[in-house]
């Protein structure tokens, strides 16, 4: 509703346009109001395009013309793939040879041949090798190629049956192996679970094998307890031993002549059917979870639907190849000119084929193979393969009429104002607009009234009417792609029905996403001017159409008056509005953020700048910025926890506590042992620290005596025992050198002010004229006030080290352990923040930890959850030099041996 009390009836998304078409009293689409129809011959009049969500006309296939000469045979296919680096394999015409083209080079050479194997290359100089070379394998034949998700090569052989398989990984010649007559492999694929599903057309079988290359069976009978003669002791029924299932082929009995197989994400099988009804030109594609067919055959030619009408021949598609990529079915035209395109639309068992418009022409087609790779299909093209691109030769219906539902104006008399329409309509496509109205709903359901055509839409240049809304047409600044608008002129009453008639040249269609028709018309006639205006109802009613123009143009500008409340709330202003929002707390946001990151900010901007520059702010700039889902979590008034988020930890807190205790875990000390035990303090005397001293060696060393306590780290074996026994007695490690004279210095000044307030207290054996000439100590001072004041200096030392320092961790999921990228970025983006929230006067470090356990540094439930072990392979990334550290990553071994998932020709045995 605007502010005039306007509603409208909205049409939006694929079931409001779907209405049109089915409810049985708003008329039939197709059906022209001035009796100009196109014949349709059966065909849809409309269709919904998912890409654009909007109805458009109904698309039809571009079909090339097939000129004279003979048709492609399924016999001259041969097998092809392509590794994960990006390289074909492919058998030549002579069934002799195995070709590759390579990705670097970009040259086709030959990978393997029959008559001389060693063509496969010579292992590299200083590897370990037979000293007599294997026998080549005796085959002839080569018929069938793929390569398998393992980096397996398998080239089928027709004599002696079998196959050659080529490890990738680790090179060298091919392993044989043997199969038992009759088995004439064709067509190859592989699986998604890196194994290999094999085609033989001579014998209208299948064989699944898994990714060790085993033939995989079908499941054994259930086995049932039964009563027989013999019984088991205790009384219970004998269960009979499990039944061996034979090896043995799937056998296609309900596929007449079987040329491509394919393999399904979920398990499934499709084969390709040449022609199953010798009186329909179509091929069809068969469904099989292993030896279970499921549904019916789907074939080819519901790519008919989107033919061209009228074709001299009927349409007919009998492939020579087909492929699955990206939820797709390609299937090659056996006249080797195009290729045509289905959406797979799978829904556990059941599953059809919905044909799709797209033009895939295929530019000398060498008619091997059709194959996919990367999620993309590919086809031969001279000594290659090359992509199948849809090309833009869009076809539609010339036109159609799409006939709403009913609309109820709510009350008698309802003049209804105008209609809006969110479309892409393109210079040569056209949308007329028709209406009739009346207050009984009879006439419209009994087509009593006659149709009325509306003035030619216009384009709103400033965009929709609706205040604040993003646009809702179709295409992205498309030609003719915005919201039209037209003032209906005669609908009066309170039934309305509309009818559009859609119109293009055969290439072009419009796309309607949303329709909006406005009723009661507020009438700035009746409303604002004298009732004389009003006498001539001729010239009233064009006066009120005249005026309800600038009704329009004022209506959308004090809805935006009206709505302007919608701008000062975050949840309701639109995108272009955020940066205006933040400027009232003079912050500019990051472009880089989304829109539901600058939401949030906004949302907590107060909460944000309350607890700028302590560890609670810095912790919420981080999660904010950082976090793959921010959420109100990150400004919820909780107690912080140390489970898996940023963490600070202030260096000055580390002095006697361990910075794994505090969070930091990358800390090398790692949790140590602390006894609970009253520390030494300087009225205790020297004697008691070097008598604790003395007991702690004894207990490593009987023989060890010592006279004193070192003050500084000793140099020999000691050196870890005194660092412990610092930590345990003092609850620090004395780190005063002679670099620290001047603040050694500086601190008795500051305590004692005169020269002989030092000598009164440390008692005659200071004899300082100046606190320049007093030395740092380098042994155990003797009792009194000497040895306090170095206690006491030690410690000012250790707060002074770690004072207006910090360290920020910030958690590495272990979905991201690898991503070296991705690292660097978030730790300058870390960095950048840091520096912008922190106080001015602090240093800062950025760091890395694992959410995982690590023994030494986490602890339960308090540092990290459970998940996989430190030995998940995702989890250890191989090491590189710049980008990984000690002890979070391995030293990669060269291929094959890195690989730990599959067996490596040469080091594993293979068998079938």
């Amino acid at each position: 509703m605007d502010v005039n009390g306007t509603r409208f009836h909205l049409l939006l998304g694929e079931a409001d346009w779907r209405s049109c078409a089915v409810e049985p009293e708003g008329g039939a689409p197709g059906v022209d109001p001035e009796g100009g129809a196109e014949a349709g011959g059966g065909e849809p009049y409309v269709a919904w395009d998912e890409g654009r969500l909007a109805l458009t006309l109904w698309p039809r296939v571009f079909q090339f013309k097939a000129p004279p000469g003979p048709l492609l045979d399924p016999s001259a296919r041969r097998g092809a793939g392509r590794d994960r680096f990006g390289n074909w394999y492919w058998i030549d015409d002579d069934e002799r040879r195995v070709l590759v083209s390579s990705s670097g080079s970009e040259r086709t050479t030959t990978f393997w041949r029959l008559q001389d194997p060693s063509d496969a290359g010579a292992p590299p100089a200083g590897s370990f090798r037979a000293r007599v070379a294997p026998p080549a394998p005796q085959v002839e034949g080569l018929r069938g190629l793929a390569v398998t998700g393992h980096h397996y090569l398998v080239v089928g052989t027709s004599a002696p049956p079998g196959l050659l398989v080529f490890d990738l990984h680790a090179g060298g010649p091919p392993e044989q192996l043997l199969w038992p007559a009759p088995f004439a492999p064709f067509d190859m694929a592989p699986a998604p679970d890196g194994g290999l599903w094999i085609l033989d057309r001579d014998n209208r079988a299948m064989w699944g094998l898994d990714c060790h290359l085993k033939v995989l069976r079908r499941d054994p009978p259930a086995v049932v307890a039964q009563l027989d003669d013999f019984q088991n002791r205790d009384g219970t029924a004998r269960v009979p031993p499990r039944q061996r299932v034979p090896i043995a082929p799937v056998l296609l009995a309900a596929v007449k002549d079987p040329i491509a197989i394919e393999a399904l994400a979920d398990g499934t099988v499709l084969i390709l059917d040449r022609q199953p009804d010798g009186a329909r030109p179509s091929s069809a594609v068969h469904r099989y979870r292993h030896d279970a067919a499921l549904g019916a055959p789907q074939f080819l030619d519901v790519m008919g639907e989107h033919a061209e009408p009228g074709a001299p021949v009927p349409f007919e598609l009998l492939a020579h190849d087909f492929a699955v990529a990206g939820g797709r079915l390609y299937a090659a035209s056996r006249t080797g000119l195009q290729a045509f395109a289905f959406e797979l639309a799978i829904d556990g068992d059941a599953w059809k084929l919905v044909p799709s418009a797209d033009y895939f022409p295929m530019r000398f087609f060498g008619a091997k193979a059709l194959v996919a790779g990367a999620d993309r299909p590919f086809y031969d093209f001279s000594d290659g393969f090359i992509d199948l691109v849809a090309q833009p030769r869009a076809r539609y219906r010339g036109a159609a009429v799409v006939t709403t539902r009913i609309l109820d104006g709510k009350e008698p008399g309802c003049v209804w104002h105008r209609l809006l329409l969110d479309a892409a309509i393109p210079g040569a496509a056209s949308v007329e607009v028709w209406s009739r109205a009346s207050d009984e709903r009879a006439d419209l359901v009994d087509d009593r009234l006659a149709w009325s055509r509306e003035p030619p839409l216009a384009i709103r240049p400033e965009g929709p009417e609706l205040p604040f809304v993003p646009r809702l047409s179709p295409c992205a600044d498309g030609p003719g792609d915005g919201t039209w608008e037209v003032l209906f002129q005669r609908a009066r009453g309170r039934w309305c029905q509309l009818r559009l008639r859609l119109t293009g040249d055969g290439t072009t269609t419009p796309a309607m996403r949303a329709l909006r028709a406005y009723y009661p018309r507020f009438s700035y006639l009746a409303n604002y001017l004298p009732a004389a205006y009003r006498e001539d109802p001729e010239s009233a009613s064009f006066l009120d159409r005249f005026l309800a123009l600038f009704e329009g143009f004022f209506t959308s500008i004090e809805d935006r008056m009206a709505a302007a409340q919608l701008l000062l709330d975050v949840r309701s202003a639109p995108p272009d509005a955020l940066d205006w929002l933040a400027g009232f707390f003079g912050v500019a946001l990051d472009p880089a953020w989304d829109d539901a990151r600058r939401r949030l900010f906004i949302k907590h901007a107060m909460d944000f700048f309350r607890w700028r520059g302590t560890i609670r702010g810095l912790r919420m700039a981080l999660d904010l910025a950082i976090a793959r889902c921010p959420s109100e979590r990150i400004f919820a008034d909780r107690a912080p926890t140390r489970h898996d988020g940023v963490r600070v930890i202030e260096k000055f807190r580390t002095r006697r506590t361990p910075g794994v205790v505090l969070g930091d875990v990358t800390d090398l000390e790692g949790i140590r042992a602390l006894s609970i035990t009253d520390r030494w303090k300087p009225e205790q005397g020297g004697k008691a620290l070097v008598e604790a001293w003395r007991a702690t060696l004894a207990a490593g060393d009987p023989t060890a005596s010592p006279t004193s306590f070192p003050i500084r780290r000793p140099l020999d074996a000691t050196a870890a025992t005194w660092t412990a026994f610092c930590r345990r007695a003092l609850g620090f490690v004395p780190s005063a050198t002679d670099a620290d004279r001047r603040l050694w210095q500086d601190f008795l000044e500051r305590a004692y002010v005169t020269p002989a307030a030092l000598t009164q207290a440390w008692g005659a054996s200071a004899t300082y004229t100046g606190f320049s000439q007093v030395p740092v100590p380098s042994a155990l001072p003797p009792d009194g006030a000497a040895l306090g004041d170095w206690y006491r200096f030690e410690g000012v030392l250790a707060v002074r080290r770690t004072a207006h320092r910090f360290v920020v961790a910030l958690p590495v999921p272990p979905s991201d352990t690898g991503n070296a990228p991705d690292y660097q970025e978030r730790l300058r983006l870390a960095e950048r923040l840091v520096a912008l929230e922190k106080p001015a006067h602090t240093v800062f470090e950025v760091k890395f930890y694992w959410v995982m356990f690590r023994i030494g540094d986490a602890r339960l439930a308090i540092d990290t959850h459970i998940h996989q072990g430190s030995r998940a392979p995702e989890l250890l990334g191989p090491m590189v030099l710049g980008e990984r550290y000690l002890a979070e990553s391995y030293l990669a071994p060269r291929p094959p041996q890195d690989a730990a998932d599959r067996r490596v020709l040469g080091r594993d045995p293979i068998r079938g």
